[in-house]
């Protein structure tokens, strides 16, 4: 073959960054877990059996929050609501997880644990 046109393929969004805690903050906010920092670190603990610090849970509040992920519903302290934004990436980043657990072999059904998670909870109005 001499010569071909190469064709990338559309995608509508980027990768959804995050960081495990991210993902674990989102979780926890999409379900309306936590509703102060006090409930977020013991989610955090009783979930990965190790505290964070309170600067790791400021940076990963801080990154939702950068990239639009969360938002604050009020002045309150821990008052946080997923965005539109927020609930597709932890959608997808979770369903990736589901499957990588799964290593491919069709024991999880993944969509089933996905509307276990139900996000609608803590989902911004």
């Amino acid at each position: 073959m001499s010569s071909a046109d190469i064709l990338a393929f559309p995608h509508s969004e980027p990768f959804p960054p995050a960081q495990v805690l991210d993902l674990a903050v989102s979780v926890a906010i999409g379900r309306d877990l936590a509703r102060s920092e006090t409930e977020m670190f013991a989610l955090i603990k009783d979930w990965f059996l190790r505290p964070a610090t309170v600067g790791e849970l400021a940076a990963s509040i801080k990154r939702l929050l950068d990239r639009g992920s969360i938002t604050r519903m009020s002045d309150g302290d821990f008052d946080f609501c997923l965005t539109p934004a927020g609930v597709e990436a932890t959608t997808t980043l979770s369903g990736g997880m589901i499957r990588m657990i799964d290593r491919g072999r069709g024991h999880f059904k993944t969509a089933f644990l996905l509307q276990m998670l139900d996000l609608e909870k803590g989902k911004c109005p």
